[in-house]
């Protein structure tokens, strides 16, 4: 039997159901001319139009132009660009408005040309009119408005007119336009700014200033756009319905994306084509090209005004009652119990509404207090909400999702939203939206609200009055709740903490475990479900004192030994999917471990592996963290949240991974990928550090790391620089850990061509100084040479008090160093001038910290403190120019100091006269 290519309307259908139910990916919709021209002008009328807008003196040498050319899109774009030419943009736009208008009930046709002149006027019957909306944006408006709000992305159209955002707000969904005619694509912040549905009018909107018809334009590539469009594109489903396939600056975009990426975006196209015939579906243009493509489905024969009629069974012609806003989904009061796999939530996978369905799994003694909470603020009809708190892995998750079913199903009178990712910002307009579209009385349930925490406390004025009718249901891990807004949110707000199980959580979810055959295996069978509950609130209480005991006693009672054993499978089989040629999801994941179990193990100090990190770690544009990789990871790894930084499901794993590397001898691989991804991100233009990169990039430093592992990852950082030189000062402090031969031997390699480093300006104090350290014990002359030097005016960026302070330190130590070996009493004043200018430079908390090891072999330190900073500066320097000059010859660093040592910004800095702080980076 021959295989079947292409698909058609049934199966279409069939496929968008499917989304719809599964409700795990997003749906972004192109419309193309092919729907609204069922009650507008079609591009041979839109023609026509035209001409009719075209001065008359103009029309002979327009119907030469456009009677030469045979194919009506070309015909349509050449009229265009004839009446710019010669009657202005706003000619084009009149036209343009004056077809559209054709589609407005409340404009005779008399009147549309006069109309069309009046933006505002125009604007008005949006608002306000009766329009023909073609049959397809009806059907498609009431399938929309059924939709979970996490399937709902942007819509993109070709089109200028209005008549998909009619259909929506017809339908109950707010839907604004966002007219981008050029190059001009709003970022994703703006685009997640819109309260309403936002409609991207990719080639102008019929009330803007401007739109795209002419070839010039509409052909132009778009990098803008481009840059929207893979974010777009990142676990979407494409819908493209009545498009013909134009290459224009949004189809070089998509053919792109699709030809070059669509794998790692994790982006499925589906392109409903209305002919029959593949030959004449595809043509000779650029779907040809996308035919075969990876996550590209062509479908034919589909008929664009019924493609939507009847989908979500029937609940189209309920669409006023399901509606919700922008960004936010309607919680369940039931799911089906047909087929439910209770294993992925028992591995730690993140719960959904099926997971949370009542009496499903046990509702715990901190769910409950949830619950009470929760009912209490709404018995007491003010404003306010309930926070669940706690580590990772405490079923807060979980318990928001129970709580909010129960409570829905019970409270009729309030409707429970659940805010999805990447939904509006909370404000206070965005906040009464909400209460416009489903009612006064709304609950908002939000996870890991940690998030949005100043938004919340931005907009508590309004959400927490006496009878706001806004309540919210929320979770947030404890350190970032209490580090961020908690605290402002606090008398509006109540806590129920989450950390850790009495016995009779224990014993419920021993026997939830039992009735779903999960009850860990003993060698004589399953264990009882008695024994089961007993072993976990004993391991949960041996954990007290770690941040996850939940999680963490689960693992311990279900797996025990064999956890070694499991995660060695689980990282054989990500190991399996590469992303390039050497990389694999399980050597990222592997990645995120390591971070995990040296910087943070129960992500309580928000240094964890970030996104960006991720997607660098993949080889991948930091955007493409959220498609293939953390999909994939969530899916198959369990991965967790906290804030933006990822983590496996529980400090033991991490630590499992961590020692699996080491006895699979992949461990150099991984600690040198992760320096490599943050060194890449350290040297990218314009990379915030909130990005989380300096984890990845300093790794190297962490005290749990062996030697050989820091090693790794310190050069893995100077390969993803280039060879930075602060990134070589690293690995000169990493293996100062062993001895100071091999940080000496590298510092007198790097030492000759220092000034070589694009970046010798910013790190060239930090080398001398790390330098002074590694030369200390063995050549305490030289260290301290190394150490003024460091001091010096004329040595890369301008000193500052920190600088300042690290090359005194260094300065006193080499000379106590030195006193100790020579007994001279120049290395004694040596200390003393710089205990008294670390004093003034850094105050005299810092000079006892840091020069506590001196202060029994220092003099009496008043007859400095009684000299001026100049006096000081000027001794320092007389006494150490030719201690700096013999330094410098024998590491032969290329340093001319043409004359005594230049102390003028040190005495400035200890005259408080100065408080340079390098603003281009160095250490």
């Amino acid at each position: 039997m021959e295989l079947i290519d292409f698909g058609d309307m049934s199966e279409l259908r069939i496929r968008l159901q499917v989304l719809a139910e599964e409700a795990d990916r997003r749906l972004v919709t192109v419309f193309g001319s092919g729907i609204s021209s069922e009650v507008l002008p079609n591009v041979t009328q839109l023609t026509d139009i035209f001409r009719e807008h075209v001065p008359p003196q103009g029309r002979d040498k327009y119907d030469s132009a456009i009677n030469a050319i045979s194919d009506p899109g070309l015909k349509y774009q050449g009229a265009a660009a004839i009446l710019t030419r010669q009657a202005g943009e706003k000619a084009v736009m009149r036209a343009i408005r004056a077809a559209v208008l054709r589609a407005c009930h409340d404009v005779p046709e008399r009147e549309v040309t006069e109309v069309a002149r009046n933006e505002a006027q125009c604007r008005e019957y949006v608002r306000s009119g009766s329009w023909s909306i073609p049959a397809g944006y009806k059907h498609f408006a009431q399938f929309f408005a059924g939709l979970n709000g996490k399937v709902r992305g942007p819509i993109i159209t070709t089109n200028f007119d209005p008549l998909i955002e009619i259909a929506l707000h017809e339908a109950g969904v707010s839907a604004e336009p966002l007219s981008v005619p050029i190059d001009s694509s709003p970022t994703l912040d703006q685009l997640r700014e819109f309260i309403a549905q936002p409609v991207l009018h990719i080639h102008g909107y019929w009330t803007g200033a401007a739109t795209s018809n002419a070839p010039a334009r509409i052909n132009a590539d778009r990098p803008r756009l481009d840059r929207v469009l893979q974010a777009l594109l990142t676990d979407s489903v494409v819908l493209v319905v009545g498009y013909s396939g134009w290459l224009d600056g949004f189809m070089k975009s998509l053919r792109s994306r699709v030809l070059n990426e669509a794998d790692a975006l994790q982006a499925e196209v589906l392109w409903a084509a209305y002919e029959k015939e593949p030959a004449k579906a595809i043509g000779q243009g650029a779907l040809r090209e996308l035919v075969g493509a990876p996550g590209f489905t062509l479908y034919l024969d589909v008929n664009g005004h019924t493609l939507f009629s009847g989908l979500l069974d029937g609940k189209g012609g309920q669409a006023q009652e399901v509606s919700v806003p922008h960004g936010y989904s309607r919680v369940p009061i039931r799911t089906s119990t047909d087929t439910y796999n209770p294993v992925p939530f028992a591995d730690g996978h993140q719960p959904g509404w099926a997971d949370a369905a009542p009496g499903r799994w046990p509702m715990l003694s901190s769910t409950l207090e949830l619950e009470q909470e929760l009912c209490h603020r709404l018995d007491s009809g003010s404003g306010g909400g309930v926070v669940a708190i706690g580590p990772l892995g405490e079923g807060k998750s979980l318990a928001a999702r129970q709580v909010a079913m129960k409570v829905a199903a019970a409270r009729i009178d309030w409707n429970f939203l659940w805010r999805e990712p990447g939904a509006p910002p909370i404000t206070e307009e965005g906040l009464r939206h909400v209460q416009d579209v489903v009612g006064p009385r709304a609950v908002i349930c939000i996870d890991e609200a940690d998030l949005v925490g100043d938004e919340l406390a931005a907009t508590q004025g309004l959400w927490g009055a006496d009878g706001s009718g806004l309540v919210f249901l929320l979770t947030s891990h404890d350190r970032l709740w209490w580090q961020g807004a908690g605290i402002q949110l606090r008398s509006r707000i109540s806590d129920v903490l989450f950390h850790g199980i009495t016995r009779e959580d224990a014993e419920g979810i021993a026997t939830a475990w039992e009735q779903m055959e999960l009850l860990p295996l003993s060698d004589d069978g399953r264990i009882q479900q008695k024994d089961a509950s007993e072993r976990l609130l004993s391991s949960a209480g041996d954990m007290a004192a770690e941040s996850n005991t939940l999680f963490g006693a689960v693992l311990d009672v279900r797996y025990g030994s064999q956890l070694i054993d499991r995660v060695e499978d689980l990282l054989r089989k990500l190991r399996e999917t590469k992303l390039t040629d050497d990389i694999s999801i399980g050597d990222v994941f592997a990645g995120i471990c390591v971070m995990q179990n040296a910087l943070d193990k129960n992500g309580n100090a928000g240094r964890g592996a970030s996104r960006s990190v991720i997607a660098r770690m993949g080889g991948f544009d930091p955007v493409f963290a959220d498609g293939k990789i953390l999909k994939t990871l969530g899916r198959e790894a369990a991965v967790t949240f906290a804030g933006e930084r990822v983590y496996s499901r529980h400090s033991a794993i991490a630590a499992t991974v961590a020692g699996i590397l080491r006895k699979d001898g992949s461990a150099e691989k991984v600690y040198k990928l992760v320096g490599r991804a943050g060194g890449e991100l350290r040297v990218t233009e314009g990379r915030p550090e909130e990005d989380g990169h300096k984890d990845a990039y300093l790794l190297c430093q962490s005290p749990g790391l062996s030697l050989q592992e820091s090693v790794w990852a310190a050069v893995g950082a100077i390969e993803g620089t280039n060879g930075l030189l602060e990134a070589k000062v690293t690995l000169m402090s990493v293996l100062r850990r062993e001895d100071d031969s091999r940080a000496v031997a590298l510092a007198r390699g790097l030492a000759p061509t220092v000034y070589d480093y694009v970046d010798f300006g910013g790190a060239i104090r930090a080398f001398l100084n790390d330098f002074s350290i590694s030369m200390r014990q063995a050549y305490p002359q030289t260290a301290a040479g190394l150490a003024a030097l460091a001091l010096d005016d004329r040595v890369g960026f301008p000193l500052d008090a920190n600088r300042a302070g690290y090359a005194l330190v260094s300065l006193a130590k080499a000379a106590d160093r030195l006193k100790g070996q020579t007994g001279g009493d120049s290395a004694v004043e040596v200390m003393e001038i710089c205990y008294v200018l670390m004093e003034r430079i850094r105050g005299t908390r810092d000079a006892k910290q840091h020069l506590r090891s001196l202060w029994g072999n220092l003099k009496d330190l008043d007859p400095f403190r009684e000299q001026s900073a100049a006096k000081l500066a000027g001794a320092l320097a007389q006494t150490l120019h030719e201690v700096v000059i013999a330094t410098v010859r024998d590491v032969k660093i290329p340093i001319e100091l043409n004359g005594v040592l230049s102390f003028n910004t040190l005495r400035d800095l200890a005259e408080g006269r100065h408080s340079h702080t390098d603003a281009q980076g160095g250490q």
